[in-house]
C-alpha cells in the first residue's frame, strides 16, 4: 500500500552538521566515514550521499568537504546535481529531497512521492525533465522540477538500480537479472531490451545515442551502439561486482565496483585497463567534474578517490586512516591513544599506533609491524599495545616511539591490562593468558584452565582478575592469575563474551553478542543476564562508576545506561554500518569510540542527551531517539508504550508474540520529531510474553512486554 509522505521544508545557515552540537562528532577519517553511495559535482559545487541521512558538500571543487545534516536518518542512495544551487536526492521509503543552496542558506523541501519503494537513481538534464527510478519497477517523472512527480506506466515489476537520460523523451533504466528497458515516449510505454548476461545489472549511462553502457555483477559490462536494440558482452578483465559506469564522450568510459576496481578505457572498451585505487573497500560512484579534466569516486569508509585525468591513478582525498580502529584510550581531556589495523587496504598486513595531545581533534599516526588488538596506558608516559601473532608492543614515551617485548605464544593476543607499571596481564586464542610482574621485560603463560578464546580481561589490583571470552567462558583469579577458576555466567545460551569491566571487586559487566549484557554486584559470584533489546554484536563496555555506563557494538550501535546496567537505551551515534569495537570516557560527559573503517567519534555531552533546562520539558524536541518499557508491565489487558524521535520519518509500531508472528500495528504513519504514547490493549489475547517494534527510518528497536490474565 502506497502512503503518503507530507511536504517538509528546513531552512539553516551552512554551518556544519546538524548535529554537531550535541551527541557524537566525527574525529576520523575526515569528514566523516560512512559509506558514499552518489556523488554529483559541478564547477566548484559538489555533494555526496550515503546511508542514514548522509551528506557531505565541497564548495571549493573538493579540496574540502563539509558534513550537512538534512533532516532525515534514511538511507540517501542517490544526489543528483541540476545545477550549482539546484540538487535532488532520493532515498529509501520513498524519500525524495530538493535542495536548494545559494551559498549562504540551504533548503531542503521533502518531496511527495506517492510511494513508499525503495528510490535508487536519479537523473536531470538541463531541459529540467527529472527522473527517478526504484525498486518494484517505480520510474517517477517530473516537469516542474519536482512540485509533482507522476508515476510511469511500468508493467515490469524488477526492483530499478539505475536510470539515465540525455533529453526528455528517451530514458533507459536497469535492474535484476540482467533487466533492460527503454522509453521513447516520456515514460508512457516501456520496452523490454534483451540482454546476453542473467546478473544483476546496477548501472547504466548514456554517453551518446551511439554509445550506452551498462554494468553489474560479476564483472559485467554491457556495450550497446544502436540504442539498446543489441547489447554485447565487454571483456572486464575482473569478477567484481561493478556499481557504476560512465561514458566520456564515445571512446572513453570508467566503472567502479568492488574490491576497489576502478576500470578505464580510452579505445571503447577494446580493452578496459584496471587503475590502481589505492584500495580494496567497494567503491559505488564514478563521476566526470564538470569544468574539469577529472574524475571523482566515492565508496566504502567515506572514501573519495580523484584523478588527474586519463590514463592516471587515482588518489585518496580524505583525511586519516582507514585500517580499523580496535582499541582506543583516554587518561585525561586530552591524552589518548588508540591502536588497531589491518582493514580496507590493499595488501597490508599492518598495523597502526594514534596518539594525540587535543582531545582527538588531531591525530599522530606511525605504523606497526602486524595488526594491534588493544592498548592500555598506566600514566602519561608508559603504555603497551598487544595483537595478532603474540606481539607485544611498548613505550615510555607516551606512544612517541614503540619497542617489542618477548612474548612466550604466537597466538593473537586480544586484550591487555596492567594495574601498575610491573604487574600486568594479556590474553589471546586457544585460553592463552600470559603475565609479566616486571613492566614486561619477562611474560609467562598461565594456566587459564580453558581452551575458549578470550577477549577481554581486567584486574583491579595485583591478585583480582577477570578475563572473559567465546561459549559464555568467565575465568576468575585472586592470586594474580597463578590459579583461574572458572565462574557460572547463568547464561540464557552460551554467548561469545567480548569485553569485561571491573570498577573494584564487586561491580562488574561484561559485554556479549546478540545485545546481551551480564553484571555483578558481587564480585562474579551471581550474575545477572540483561536483554538489551537489541541484536548487534557489542564489541566493548565501559562504565565510569556504578550507574553510568556505555556499550559498543555492531553497526554503529552505541547503548548507554544509567542504572548501572538494569536498562539501556540507544544514541544516535552517527556511524552507520561500520562496527564499533571500543569505547573510553573520562566522566559521564566527555568520551570516544572507535572501530572499523578507521572510526573514531568524540562525544562532550554523554553522547546526547535529553534538555533539561526547559521548564515545560513537554515542549522541547528530544535530542536522541529513545523507545521506553511500556507501562504497567505487567499488564492487564492494557498497557502504554512511549517512545521520542528527534527527526520526523515515516514510523511503524507493532506487536508480536513469543513465536514471531505479528498480531498488531498501532502505528503506520509519518510522524515529525517528538515524544508519542500510545495505549495497546491485549483483551483478546492469551497470558504469556510478547513484543513490541518500533521502526522509525533505519532505526529499529524492540522491547519485550508480559501479560498476565
Amino acid at each position: 500500500m502506497e502512503k503518503p509522505y507530507f511536504a517538509l521544508l528546513i531552512s539553516f545557515l551552512f554551518t556544519q552538521n546538524i548535529f554537531s552540537q550535541s551527541g557524537w562528532n566525527w574525529q576520523n577519517p575526515l569528514p566523516q566515514g560512512n559509506p558514499l553511495y552518489s556523488l554529483s559535482i559541478v564547477v566548484d559545487e559538489g555533494w555526496a550521499v550515503g546511508p542514514q541521512g548522509t551528506a557531505i558538500h565541497t564548495s571549493d571543487a573538493g579540496v574540502t568537504w563539509e558534513n550537512m545534516g538534512l533532516g532525515t536518518t534514511e538511507n540517501l542512495n542517490s544526489v543528483y546535481m541540476h545545477s550549482e544551487t539546484q540538487i535532488f536526492v532520493v532515498g529509501d521509503n520513498g524519500l525524495i529531497l530538493y535542495l536548494y543552496y545559494d551559498g549562504i542558506t540551504l533548503d531542503v523541501t521533502q518531496q511527495n512521492s506517492n510511494t513508499t519503494e525503495d528510490l535508487h537513481s536519479v537523473t536531470s538534464n538541463i531541459n529540467g525533465c527529472p527522473w527517478i527510478a526504484g525498486d518494484n519497477g517505480t520510474v517517477l517523472r517530473s516537469t516542474d522540477m519536482g512540485v509533482t512527480w507522476t508515476e510511469q506506466n511500468v508493467i515490469y515489476n524488477y526492483d530499478l538500480y539505475s536510470l539515465h537520460n540525455i533529453e526528455c523523451t528517451s530514458a533507459w533504466a536497469v535492474g535484476l537479472d540482467g533487466f533492460i528497458m527503454r522509453t521513447t515516449d516520456w515514460g508512457i510505454t516501456w520496452t523490454f531490451q534483451v540482454t546476453p548476461t542473467p546478473n544483476h545489472l546496477l548501472s547504466i549511462n548514456v554517453g551518446t545515442f551511439d554509445y550506452i553502457r551498462a554494468v553489474g555483477n560479476l564483472g559485467t559490462i554491457l556495450l550497446s551502439t544502436d540504442q539498446g536494440a543489441n547489447w554485447v558482452l565487454q571483456t572486464s578483465g575482473t569478477t567484481a561486482n561493478l556499481n557504476d559506469v560512465i561514458n566520456i564522450g564515445s571512446s572513453e568510459a570508467y566503472a567502479v565496483g568492488t574490491d576497489g576496481v576502478i576500470l578505464e578505457s580510452s579505445d571503447f572498451g577494446e580493452p578496459w585497463v584496471q587503475r590502481n585505487s589505492g584500495t580494496n573497500a567497494t567503491l559505488y560512484d564514478i563521476e566526470d567534474h564538470y569544468g574539469y579534466n577529472h574524475m571523482w569516486v566515492t565508496g566504502h569508509y567515506g572514501i573519495i578517490l580523484k584523478n588527474s585525468g586519463l590514463g592516471t591513478d587515482f588518489e585518496l582525498q580524505n583525511e586519516g586512516t582507514r585500517l580499523w580502529i580496535k582499541s582506543i584510550e583516554f587518561l585525561d581531556a586530552n591524552t589518548g591513544w588508540a591502536v588497531g589495523g589491518d582493514a580496507g587496504w590493499s595488501g597490508t598486513n599492518k598495523g597502526r599506533f594514534m596518539r594525540t595531545t587535543d582531545g582527538g581533534s588531531t591525530w599522530i599516526e606511525s605504523n606497526a609491524l602486524t595488526p594491534l588488538n588493544a592498548v592500555d596506558f598506566i600514566n602519561g608516559v608508559e603504555g603497551w599495545a598487544v595483537g595478532e601473532d603474540g606481539t607485544i608492543r611498548h613505550t615510555l614515551s607516551s606512544g612517541s616511539s614503540w619497542g617489542t617485548q618477548s612474548s612466550p605464544t604466537t597466538s593473537d593476543l586480544n586484550a591487555v591490562c596492567f594495574v601498575d607499571e610491573d604487574n600486568g596481564w594479556a590474553v589471546g586464542d586457544y585460553g592463552d593468558i600470559i603475565h609479566t610482574t616486571n613492566g614486561g621485560l619477562d611474560w609467562n603463560t598461565q594456566n587459564s584452565s580453558t581452551t575458549s578464546w578470550l577477549y577481554g580481561v581486567c584486574f583491579t589490583n595485583a591478585t583480582t582478575g577477570w578475563a572473559v571470552g567465546e561459549f559464555a567462558t568467565v575465568v576468575r583469579t585472586t592470586d594474580g592469575g597463578q590459579n583461574w577458576i572458572e565462574q557460572d555466567l547463568n547464561a540464557s545460551q552460551n554467548f561469545g563474551l567480548t569485553s569485561v569491566q571491573f570498577l573494584d571487586g564487586n561491580y562488574g559487566w561484561v559485554s556479549a553478542i546478540y545485545g546481551r549484557i551480564f553484571f555483578t554486584t558481587n564480585g562474579g559470584s551471581n550474575w545477572q543476564e540483561i536483554n538489551t533489546g537489541f541484536f548487534e554484536s557489542l564489541e566493548e563496555i565501559y562504565f565510569v562508576d556504578i550507574n553510568n555506563g556505555w556499550a559498543v557494538g555492531g553497526a554503529g550501535t552505541i547503548l548507554r545506561s544509567r542504572d548501572g546496567g538494569n536498562t539501556w537505551t540507544p544514541q544516535f551515534s552517527d556511524v552507520a554500518t561500520n562496527t564499533l569495537s571500543s569505547v573510553c570516557f573520562i566522566d559521564t560527559l566527555i568520551g570516544w569510540v572507535s572501530g572499523e573503517g578507521g572510526t573514531i567519534i568524540h562525544t562532550i555531552d554523554g553522547g546526547g542527551i535529553v534538555s533539561v533546562e526547559n521548564e515545560n520539558t513537554e515542549l522541547a524536541l528530544p535530542n536522541n531517539f529513545l523507545l521506553f518499557q511500556n507501562y504497567p508491565n505487567p499488564f492487564n489487558p492494557s498497557t502504554k508504550i512511549s517512545w521520542q524521535s528527534p527527526l520526523g520519518s515515516w514510523q511503524t509500531l507493532k506487536v508480536y508474540d513469543v513465536l514471531g508472528n505479528q498480531i498488531g500495528t498501532l502505528v503506520d504513519e509519518y510522524k515529525p520529531a517528538g515524544k508519542y504514547e500510545i495505549e495497546f490493549n491485549a483483551g483478546k489475547f492469551t497470558s504469556g510474553v510478547y513484543f513490541y517494534q518500533l521502526k522509525a527510518g533505519d532505526i529499529i528497536q524492540t522491547k519485550k512486554m508480559i501479560l498476565v490474565k
